[in-house]
C-alpha cells in the first residue's frame, strides 16, 4: 500500500511558516491537565531554506512568551471522550497563553499518549545507480517501502529514519557524500488509533487552530529528559502520566522503540478513593501532600486528616476522621508495582537488553513519590536515575518540574526536529487509480 503523506507533508509546511513567522504555539494533551506554551523564535534565525528539509531550520533559538496550564476536562488516557470540554479546555489555555504573550497563534504542535501507539521497525536496500551517495537515492528508497498501515483504523503519527547502512557499513547518521554500492535505512513507524487522532484534529479544527504536527508525547518527554550520552548509547525514558504511563527508546539519538501502558497516576488516586471510600479530589491531595512508596517505623503513627467536606461534594466516609501513611503507602505500592512491572515487560518488547547502556530514567508526576526511586533500583537495579528536564529561556522555574517534560520536549522539537520520512522527497507510484483521481482534481482546478 502506497502513501503519499499529504496530511503530514501539509503540517509541516504550517510548521515550517509558523518558524517563519516568528511564532508559534505547543499543547500538551493530557489527562490531568493541558499545558500550552508560546515560542518566539530569533529574528535571525528565520531564514526560508529551498531546501524541503527540516534540518535546515534546526538549532533555531527560541523563548517562551506565553505560558498557561488548566485542569483537563473530557480526557481520559490521552483520549476524547467529551469533545465540548476538551474543546472549551484548549480555548481557554490558548487565550491565557496569548495574553501573556500578547499576541496571537494559528498554528500549534501537540503532543498526545493516547490511541494505543503500536511501533515497528522496517528495513529496506537499494542498489545505487551511481557511486556516490545522494539525497535523491535515500528518496527513492523510501518510496520502495510499504508504509500502509494492517487496518484503515490506523495512523501514522511517527515515520522516524533511525539507522542507515551502506554496503557493510552501520550506524550512519546521514550516508549523503560517501561512496558504496548498497544504501540501507532501519525506519521506525508508529501507528495509533485513527479514531483517536481525528478527535484530537476535530477539536482544534472547531478551536480555528491548524495543526502544525501531533507528536507522540513520551517521545517528547525524552527528548527534554535524556542526556547526550544516553541518547547515542541507548536508554529508556519512561513518563510516569496521569492516565498512563508512557515507554520510549532511544538509541543513536533516534526513537527506536515507543509504547504505552494503560495505568498512571489517576489509578493510584481511584484505588486510594476506593480504600478509605472518600472523594476522587481529597484522594489526590492525599497522595500528593502524604504519598510514598516505602513504609518506615514512623509511618504508624503518622496520622492523616481526611477531609469531611459537604455532603453535596459526594464525600463517602464520615467515621473515620484519619488514616495512617502506613496504610496510605499500602495502597499505593502495589499499584505501583504492577506498573512497573508492565515497564518492563514493554521494554523486553523493545529489545531494551541488547543496548549498550541500558539506562532507564524516569519522569512525570508518580515519579516524584517519596521512595520511587528506592523501588524502581529494587525492580530494574542502579542503571534507574529520575530525571527532570532541561530549562528553556523564559519559562518559568515552576513549570520545569518533570510533570512538565513532555510539553519542553515538545519545544525542543519544534527548534531542533527530528527528520521524518515524508521531509523527503520520494518518487510516488502513483497506480491507475490514482491517477485518473490526479487528473480530475487538475481539471478542476484549470478549468
Amino acid at each position: 500500500m502506497t502513501i503519499d503523506f499529504r496530511r503530514h507533508r501539509e503540517s509541516r509546511k504550517k510548521l515550517r511558516a509558523a518558524i517563519r513567522g516568528g511564532t508559534l504555539g505547543l499543547l500538551d494533551i493530557g489527562t490531568s491537565k493541558i499545558a500550552c506554551l508560546i515560542l518566539k523564535f530569533a529574528e535571525g534565525n528565520r531564514k526560508s531554506s529551498r531546501s524541503e528539509h527540516l534540518q535546515d531550520t534546526k538549532r533555531l533559538a527560541y523563548r517562551v512568551v506565553g505560558v498557561a496550564t488548566k485542569k483537563s476536562r473530557g480526557i481520559k488516557s490521552g483520549e476524547v471522550v467529551v469533545a465540548d470540554e476538551v474543546e472549551k479546555s484548549i480555548r481557554s489555555v490558548v487565550q491565557q497563553a496569548q495574553k501573556m504573550a500578547a499576541t496571537t497563534i494559528d498554528d500549534v504542535l501537540i503532543c498526545f499518549s493516547g490511541g494505543s501507539p503500536v511501533s515497528k521497525n522496517l528495513f529496506g536496500e537499494l542498489k545505487l545507480e551511481t557511486p556516490i551517495v545522494e539525497t535523491r537515492d535515500i528518496g527513492a528508497l523510501l518510496s520502495k517501502y510499504d508504509f500502509g498501515t494492517a487496518s484503515s483504523k490506523r495512523e501514522i503519527l511517527h515515520a522516524m529514519p533511525i539507522n542507515f547502512t551502506l554496503d557493510d557499513k552501520t550506524g550512519l547518521i546521514d550516508p549523503c557524500g560517501l561512496a558504496g554500492q548498497t544504501l540501507g535505512l532501519d525506519v521506525n513507524l508508529m501507528t495509533v488509533d485513527q479514531n483517536a487522532l481525528d478527535n484530537i484534529t476535530q477539536c482544534f479544527n472547531r478551536c480555528q487552530l491548524g495543526l502544525a504536527g501531533a507528536v507522540f508525547a513520551p517521545y517528547a518527554s525524552a527528548r527534554s529528559s535524556l542526556v547526550e550520552d544516553e541518547l547515542k548509547l541507548g536508554s529508556a525514558c519512561v513518563d510516569m502520566g496521569s492516565g498512563s504511563t508512557g515507554v520510549s527508546i532511544f538509541l543513536n539519538h533516534q526513537m527506536v522503540f515507543g509504547s504505552t501502558v494503560k495505568f498512571g497516576g489517576e489509578h493510584i488516586t481511584s484505588d486510594i478513593m476506593q480504600a478509605f471510600k472518600i472523594s476522587f479530589e481529597e484522594a489526590e491531595r492525599i497522595k500528593t501532600l502524604h504519598g510514598g512508596v516505602v513504609i518506615t517505623n514512623l509511618d504508624d503513627r503518622d496520622l492523616i486528616e481526611l477531609s469531611s467536606g459537604d455532603k453535596a461534594e459526594g464525600v463517602l466516609n464520615y467515621d473515620r476522621p484519619f488514616v495512617s501513611r502506613s496504610e496510605l503507602i499500602s495502597v499505593i505500592r502495589p499499584r505501583l508495582e504492577e506498573i512497573l512491572e508492565e515497564v518492563d515487560s514493554q521494554l523486553d518488547l523493545g529489545g531494551f537488553d541488547h543496548l549498550p547502556s541500558k539506562r532507564i530514567v524516569f519522569t512525570g508526576g508518580g515519579s516524584q513519590l517519596p521512595g520511587f526511586y528506592e523501588l524502581a533500583t529494587d525492580l530494574f537495579g542502579s542503571r534507574v536515575r529520575i530525571g527532570r528536564p532541561m530549562r528553556i529561556q523564559g519559562l518559568p522555574q515552576a513549570l520545569h518540574g518533570s510533570q512538565f517534560s513532555a510539553i519542553i520536549g515538545l519545544a525542543i522539537e519544534a527548534s531542533y526536529p527530528q527528520d521524518e520520512v515524508w521531509d523527503f522527497d520520494m518518487p510516488f507510484r502513483a497506480g491507475a487509480t490514482e491517477r485518473f483521481r490526479l487528473a480530475v482534481n487538475w481539471f478542476k482546478e484549470n478549468w
